[in-house]
Order: structure tokens, then sequence, then C-alpha cells
């Protein structure tokens, strides 16, 4: 006999749900709410200005940091979603070092993600400060 914890159980009752709903094509919005995803928190390094082709060769560096989903996320608009870029302020940033390659929780909005700028369909947009995800 398997016991799960209250918690653990309703997790597993949602995540089968959704992916019930998700299969039926019946996966949410992402506008008008906030939201809250767990995943760990990387970074990666892309080539900034002035030719945004090589930080060897001398463009800035620009670190984007991002959340990758233990399974991926579905929503009307976009399907499959394995991570999203996150959007921390200049403030932010130090904080986020802290969590890097952690399992973290993120409470936010979701938007779409600009061309140039971003390199996922959907960034969130932090409401809430990180906190390091808790298992039970």
């Amino acid at each position: 006999m398997i016991c799960l914890s209250e918690r653990t159980a309703a997790a597993v009752f949602l995540a089968l749900i959704w992916t019930s709903s998700s299969a039926a094509g019946e996966c949410p919005t992402f506008t008008g709410r906030e939201w809250e995803f767990t995943g760990h928190l990387v970074n990666r390094i892309f080539p900034g200005p002035p030719n945004y082709e090589s930080v060897t060769s001398g463009d800035k560096p620009i670190t984007r940091w991002y959340l990758q989903l233990p399974w991926p996320a579905c929503f009307a608009e976009y399907r499959y979603l394995t991570e999203f870029q996150l959007s921390p302020t200049p403030q932010e940033v130090d904080t986020y070092r802290q969590f890097l390659g952690k399992e973290i929780r993120v409470k936010g909005t979701l938007e779409e993600g600009v061309p140039g700028r971003h390199t996922t369909s959907l960034v969130v947009i932090p409401l809430q400060t990180l906190q390091a995800a808790h298992r039970l």
C-alpha cells in the first residue's frame, strides 16, 4: 500500500486532471491571472552589443534566466513548454544567483516573449521573490 500526504495526493490529482484536460485540448489561457511554477533555475550567456554574435570576439555578455519545468506546461495559445524565461529587475539578480541550479518556486504573470529580447514563447514576470521549493 502506498501512503501519500494530502498535499502530495492533491498535487498528483491536479497533475492527472491537467494532463487529461490537456490531451482533450482544454488548456487554460495564460493571460489575466497569476501563476505559480516550480522548477530549476538556470542561466545562459548570450552575446549582446555591438554585434550580437560572439562574447569571445568582444560582444557584451547578456545573462538570461530560465525556469526549467519538471514536465511540459500547456496553455491554449502554447503547448509543451518546458521552460520559461524569467524577467528579473537588476535589483533581483543577486537574489537569483543564490538559487542558481536549485529547485525554486516563482509566482508571477505570463507575457508573450519579444523576439530579440526573449528566447522563450512565454516569459514569467515575477510578482514575488523567488523561494526554494520544499519537497514533502
